[in-house]
């Protein structure tokens, strides 16, 4: 999290310009100033704004994704397939009623959106990996898609889970599968898929992999 105040400035020395050079840059976190505290060395200076990283929690397992609820708490979502509710303090509880969730390699439970409704709807999207295994006949073995799911929270629980999209081509690659959620003005889904760790297929249009797809939140496409 961060806070938007600014570091007091050392006696004597005024702020180089952003324009300085990255090695003035990496030698000045290197080398703070001997005025400095310790909490003002948590300071970093952008081109646009000054502000302070602060910790406020521990033991979250790859933390992929944080969506912001009205109250304040926060939904994160880990990779091994977990979501917990966390309050501004860093305490935080699990969520319950996730569908199965596979993790393999980079993916588990990766993005996680609310609905622009969400405050009287209480829906909300989450993307994540799932496991199918190929027939017999096709030589067995599990096979890995991106797909994307609504649901709606309640409480510490996610009721009413329902699959709105998976991508349309499985493979036993563990790599690469995106993914971020984002939500347009006229209430269209954005969906990213990664190329599935096979670039080439990002280069064909029948293929979901390497993709940025429009859907309807109900996973219809969007006309």
């Amino acid at each position: 999290m961060i806070e938007g105040q600014s570091p007091p400035p050392c006696p004597g020395r005024r702020a180089r310009p952003f324009a300085a050079t990255v090695a003035a840059a990496a030698v000045s976190f290197l080398l703070l100033p001997a005025c400095q505290s310790a909490a003002e060395r948590a300071y970093f200076i952008s081109r646009e704004h000054s502000f302070r990283v602060v910790r406020v929690a521990r033991g979250l397992e790859y933390p992929w994704s944080v969506a912001f609820l009205p109250g304040g708490d926060m939904l994160v979502t880990e990779r091994p397939g977990r979501l917990v509710r966390m309050g501004a303090d860093g305490s935080f509880t699990p969520v319950r009623g996730l569908p199965d969730i596979t993790e393999v390699s980079r993916g588990g439970l990766l993005d996680i959106v609310l609905d622009p409704g969400f405050a009287d709807n209480r829906l909300l999207y989450f993307s994540y990996v799932e496991t199918s295994r190929l027939a017999w006949w096709r030589g067995g073995g599990e096979v890995y898609r991106t797909a994307v799911a609504r649901a709606e929270l309640a409480g510490d629980r996610l009721v009413s889970v329902r699959r709105i999209f998976a991508m349309n081509r499985a493979s036993s690659d563990s790599r690469h599968f995106g993914s971020r959620l984002a939500f347009l003005p006229d209430g269209d889904l954005l969906v990213t898929v990664g190329d599935r760790g096979e670039r080439h297929r990002a280069q064909d249009p029948s293929d979901h992999a390497g993709s940025v797809l429009r859907i309807r939140p109900d996973g219809s496409p969007s006309p």
